[in-house]
């Protein structure tokens, strides 16, 4: 039986995927990253506490609540896709009806409501966020499945993964640029309609790629015949798989810097360096820029050597850069664009490689399981993903609280902060992160998928799905 690009699905070769395809399927991460990856983690916490000036305590409650929802949410539709069969394939069909719906509601979550109440501003954030992450969750789930879905191959995997983050980080380096240049400069500082027409322009741009990716992408038939085991068996198998367990802490331990790095900048550079608002856009934009040309070099370490020992070298010079902004001196603006460029090759493995070792877990499950289960293990990564996410932006608004951080107001729209709070921002943005990715390479290290063994693992499942091939051609 043909796979989805021409190759024998009971072949254990090369599968090499056609550059169109990959770009194709990589556009749609355009839409996964602009306002959901992007915008929301730099800007939202932010947004809530300076431009809406939602109250601290009921900003790391809106972040509780929305998690808690998180925890539904990401693995039924991770499970749902598993389950779902159409003329369009599992994945499909959610790209195709949940595009419009994303982008419209990530429009409203940038609406200022005109109203005095904190309950009612609190009910209001909680509500249409709980949408959107439905929205999200539905297109996003769906999309991260087909990865594995369009190639076997380790090395072929890696490199779409590459095409995909290239698109990831480019979005995320053009959004910050367009904003310091042509909006930010529109408005006054903290001006909610400044944060209005960005919701807009990510909100209609994140609904095309999705749409592309529809159109320009197959799913492999067989996948789509097999049948999915049940629920409560597919969550076991899921979690007795030990090199998800590596997988997972690889990804969190390594994506948490990148996003305390983005809900924690802004203040840090606001307050600390004393940069305005779009020279914090530009200060963003700088890191995705060294992010984007280290894309290659990322390719060709993990293509050299193997994922585990290539995430090790970029996680160890990123770890200490983070602890070097401790040596950042308060007002000096120049040293945080210095900063952000000798980020960029951390941060670009920490985009690349995490991502390419979770398409390996798949094959793995096959070999226990007899299942492809794309969906069930995206969807719980996602959550955990978010969870990690949403933790630290739970926190942060806490920790400010606790630190004395000054929320600007009508009579003090642009206040000095503390000492202490100063302190407590140094603190979050370098030796957190530095700690969490020494975590990261530990776990890394001890990660037991190599090229040679997922070679092996191939082959077997060559030879299991021959067998069954043959199987049923004999039945008929």
């Amino acid at each position: 039986m043909a796979s989805a690009n021409g190759a024998s699905s009971s072949s254990a070769s090369v599968e090499k995927l056609p550059r169109r395809t990959k770009l194709a399927y990589a556009v749609g991460e355009i839409g996964y990253t602009l306002g959901p990856g992007t915008v929301i983690a730099f800007w939202y916490t932010f947004f809530l506490t300076d431009v809406a000036r939602l109250n601290l305590g009921l900003v790391s409650l809106f972040w509780f609540l929305v998690t808690l929802w998180d925890a539904v949410n990401d693995p039924v539709f991770g499970f749902l896709s598993d389950r779902t069969r159409s003329r369009w394939g599992r994945r499909r069909p959610y790209l195709l009806f949940g595009a419009l719906p994303l982008g419209a509601i990530f429009v409203l979550l940038w609406l200022v409501p005109p109203v005095q109440s904190q309950g009612l501003l609190f009910a209001y954030y909680t509500v249409v966020y709980i949408l959107f992450e439905a929205a999200f969750t539905a297109v996003s789930c769906p999309y991260i499945a087909l990865t594995p879905e369009l190639t076997l191959d380790h090395d072929e995997r890696t490199s779409l993964v590459t095409y995909r983050m290239a698109f990831n980080i480019g979005a995320s380096l053009i959004a910050p640029v367009v904003f310091s240049l042509l909006v930010f400069p529109m408005f006054p500082a903290r001006d909610p309609r400044a944060f209005w027409v960005i919701g807009l322009i990510c909100g209609a741009i994140s609904v095309p790629p999705f749409l592309i990716a529809f159109f320009a992408t197959r799913e492999r038939p067989e996948f789509q015949a097999q049948e999915s085991p049940p629920l409560t068996e597919s969550i076991r198998f899921v979690m007795k798989n030990v090199v998800f367990r590596y997988t997972l802490a690889i990804r969190v331990l390594s994506w948490m810097p990148v996003v305390i790095a983005q809900a924690v900048f802004a203040y840090f550079l606001i307050y600390w360096t004393g940069l305005t608002e779009d020279g914090t856009s530009l200060v963003q934009g700088v890191i995705l820029a060294v992010a984007f040309v280290f894309l290659p070099v990322v390719l060709w370490l993990a293509r050299r050597l193997e994922k585990k020992t290539a995430y090790i070298i970029a996680a160890s010079t990123w770890a200490v850069v983070m602890l070097g902004i401790l040596l950042v001196p308060q007002g000096v603006k120049w040293a945080a664009y210095l900063i952000a460029a000798l980020a960029g090759f951390g941060v670009s493995a920490a985009h690349v490689i995490p991502r390419a070792m979770d398409t390996d877990v798949l094959e793995v499950d096959e070999l226990l399981s007899g299942k492809r289960q794309e969906g069930a293990y995206t969807g719980v990564t996602v959550f955990v993903d978010k969870l990690a996410r949403s933790v630290i932006l739970a926190l942060l608004p806490a920790i400010l609280h606790w630190s004395g951080y000054v929320q600007p107001s009508t009579a003090n729209p642009s206040p000095v902060q503390p000492t202490s709070a100063l302190t407590a921002l140094r603190i979050l943005i370098s030796v957190l992160p530095a700690v969490l990715l020494v975590a990261s390479i530990a776990v890394a290290a001890r990660y037991p998928i190599t090229r040679q063994r997922y070679g092996r693992i191939r082959k077997r499942l060559a030879v299991r799905r021959l067998r069954r091939e043959t199987a049923q051609r004999i039945k008929a």
